[in-house]
Protein backbone atom coordinates (compact mmCIF):
# COMPACT_ATOMS: atom_id res chain seq x y z
CA UNK A 1 0.00 0.00 0.00
CA UNK A 2 0.92 3.80 -0.72
CA UNK A 3 1.52 6.14 2.38
CA UNK A 4 -1.31 7.26 3.82
CA UNK A 5 -0.63 11.04 2.62
CA UNK A 6 -1.01 9.69 -1.22
CA UNK A 7 -4.98 9.10 -0.22
CA UNK A 8 -5.79 11.84 2.12
CA UNK A 9 -5.72 15.86 1.84
CA UNK A 10 -4.72 16.10 5.74
CA UNK A 11 -1.47 16.39 7.10
CA UNK A 12 0.24 15.97 10.33
CA UNK A 13 -0.26 16.28 13.07
CA UNK A 14 -4.05 15.94 11.63
CA UNK A 15 -3.50 12.40 10.07
CA UNK A 16 -5.79 10.05 12.08
CA UNK A 17 -4.60 6.88 10.51
CA UNK A 18 -1.68 4.86 9.87
CA UNK A 19 -2.33 2.31 8.06
CA UNK A 20 -4.66 1.37 4.60
CA UNK A 21 -5.31 -2.13 4.82
CA UNK A 22 -7.53 -2.24 2.13
CA UNK A 23 -9.15 0.02 -0.86
CA UNK A 24 -11.68 -0.06 -3.80
CA UNK A 25 -13.81 1.85 -4.94
CA UNK A 26 -16.56 0.22 -2.81
CA UNK A 27 -14.87 0.11 0.58
CA UNK A 28 -11.56 0.92 2.43
CA UNK A 29 -9.96 -0.52 5.88
CA UNK A 30 -7.66 1.75 8.11
CA UNK A 31 -6.06 1.39 11.28
CA UNK A 32 -4.89 3.92 13.61
CA UNK A 33 -2.99 3.61 16.84
CA UNK A 34 -3.93 6.49 18.83
CA UNK A 35 -1.24 8.82 20.44
CA UNK A 36 -0.78 10.35 23.42
CA UNK A 37 0.21 13.23 20.77
CA UNK A 38 -2.66 13.51 18.93
CA UNK A 39 -4.08 17.13 18.69
CA UNK A 40 -7.97 15.95 19.59
CA UNK A 41 -6.98 13.69 22.66
CA UNK A 42 -8.22 15.02 25.98
CA UNK A 43 -7.43 13.48 29.17
CA UNK A 44 -5.94 10.38 27.34
CA UNK A 45 -9.53 9.52 25.87
CA UNK A 46 -9.87 10.43 21.59
CA UNK A 47 -13.36 12.31 21.97
CA UNK A 48 -16.43 11.30 19.71
CA UNK A 49 -15.07 14.40 17.05
CA UNK A 50 -11.55 12.21 17.13
CA UNK A 51 -13.91 8.98 15.99
CA UNK A 52 -16.19 11.26 13.35
CA UNK A 53 -12.41 12.61 11.94
CA UNK A 54 -11.19 9.19 11.75
CA UNK A 55 -13.92 7.48 9.80
CA UNK A 56 -14.39 10.47 7.57
CA UNK A 57 -10.61 10.01 6.44
CA UNK A 58 -11.47 6.31 6.00
CA UNK A 59 -13.83 7.64 3.59
CA UNK A 60 -11.81 9.73 2.03
CA UNK A 61 -9.57 6.88 1.37
CA UNK A 62 -12.22 5.20 -0.30
CA UNK A 63 -13.88 8.12 -2.25
CA UNK A 64 -9.51 8.99 -3.55
CA UNK A 65 -9.54 5.26 -5.15
CA UNK A 66 -12.77 5.51 -6.64
CA UNK A 67 -12.97 9.01 -8.07
CA UNK A 68 -9.20 10.16 -7.90
CA UNK A 69 -8.46 13.59 -7.64
CA UNK A 70 -11.32 14.69 -5.30
CA UNK A 71 -12.00 16.59 -2.18
CA UNK A 72 -14.45 15.25 -0.09
CA UNK A 73 -16.94 17.31 2.54
CA UNK A 74 -18.86 15.88 4.92
CA UNK A 75 -22.32 16.85 4.07
CA UNK A 76 -24.45 15.22 6.92
CA UNK A 77 -23.56 12.98 9.70
CA UNK A 78 -26.26 10.56 10.37
CA UNK A 79 -27.18 7.57 13.00
CA UNK A 80 -23.79 8.01 14.53
CA UNK A 81 -23.14 5.92 18.10
CA UNK A 82 -19.95 5.82 19.96
CA UNK A 83 -20.34 2.52 22.35
CA UNK A 84 -16.90 3.72 23.88
CA UNK A 85 -14.80 6.32 23.78
CA UNK A 86 -11.16 5.17 22.44
CA UNK A 87 -7.62 5.78 25.20
CA UNK A 88 -4.46 6.10 24.07
CA UNK A 89 -2.18 3.44 22.94
CA UNK A 90 -5.39 1.41 21.42
CA UNK A 91 -5.71 0.61 18.19
CA UNK A 92 -9.08 1.26 15.84
CA UNK A 93 -9.67 -0.42 13.23
CA UNK A 94 -12.17 1.29 11.22
CA UNK A 95 -14.14 0.47 7.58
CA UNK A 96 -16.05 2.84 5.34
CA UNK A 97 -18.49 0.49 2.80
CA UNK A 98 -20.38 2.28 0.26
CA UNK A 99 -24.16 2.72 0.52
CA UNK A 100 -25.00 4.70 -2.74
CA UNK A 101 -23.71 7.17 -4.96
CA UNK A 102 -25.27 9.65 -7.11
CA UNK A 103 -23.19 11.87 -9.23
CA UNK A 104 -21.22 13.37 -6.28
CA UNK A 105 -22.68 12.61 -3.19
CA UNK A 106 -21.65 9.23 -1.83
CA UNK A 107 -23.69 7.41 1.84
CA UNK A 108 -21.11 5.69 3.51
CA UNK A 109 -21.57 3.27 6.47
CA UNK A 110 -18.82 3.32 8.76
CA UNK A 111 -17.89 0.68 12.05
CA UNK A 112 -15.09 1.28 14.53
CA UNK A 113 -13.89 -1.32 16.30
CA UNK A 114 -10.81 -2.21 18.74
CA UNK A 115 -9.78 -5.81 17.99
CA UNK A 116 -13.36 -7.43 17.88
CA UNK A 117 -15.27 -5.20 19.88
CA UNK A 118 -17.59 -2.94 17.95
CA UNK A 119 -17.37 1.15 19.19
CA UNK A 120 -18.69 3.01 16.77
CA UNK A 121 -20.94 3.46 14.02
CA UNK A 122 -22.15 6.38 11.47
CA UNK A 123 -23.09 7.10 8.27
CA UNK A 124 -21.78 9.88 6.20
CA UNK A 125 -23.06 11.58 3.45
CA UNK A 126 -20.13 13.32 1.32
CA UNK A 127 -19.54 15.53 -1.64
CA UNK A 128 -16.76 15.12 -3.58
CA UNK A 129 -15.36 18.25 -5.00
CA UNK A 130 -12.35 19.03 -7.63
CA UNK A 131 -9.23 19.65 -6.25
Amino acid sequence: MQPVENYIPQRPPFVLIDTVESVSAQAARTRYTIPADCPLVTDGVLPLAGLLENAAQTCAVRAGQAAGNKIGYIGAVKQMQALRLPRVGETLTTDAVLVQEVLNISLVDCTTRIGDELIATSTLKLALTEE
